[in-house]
């Protein structure tokens, strides 16, 4: 799978693991639950910025692509930058 060559991939998932452990953890009065919550808000953020960044700076996208690509990740912050990773996973090839 190549997908799993995409870091900002990977690290997307695990930041959305971290939130749903958080609030589950929360859930259950553990202390410690908020701050993994916090963390993984945080890592999805820096997440949703890189994946913005790779729509920006991919050269091998026309720009409708691009501009469709670019809506997407703005819009649905983590989701959009992890439908964007798993779709383009060679250069070259891409489905929109």
């Amino acid at each position: 799978m190549k997908i799993l060559n995409k870091t900002g991939f990977i690290i997307g998932i695990i930041s959305t693991i971290l939130i749903f452990l958080g609030l589950s953890m929360m859930q259950k009065d553990y202390y410690y639950g908020e701050y993994i919550m916090y963390f993984g808000f945080i890592v999805a953020g820096i997440v949703w910025i890189w994946s913005i960044w790779d729509v920006i700076f991919a050269d091998d996208l026309k720009g409708f692509q691009k501009t469709f690509w670019l809506i997407l990740t703005v819009s649905v912050p983590v989701m959009g930058g992890m439908l964007f990773y798993m779709m383009h996973q060679k250069k070259g090839k891409i489905v929109t």
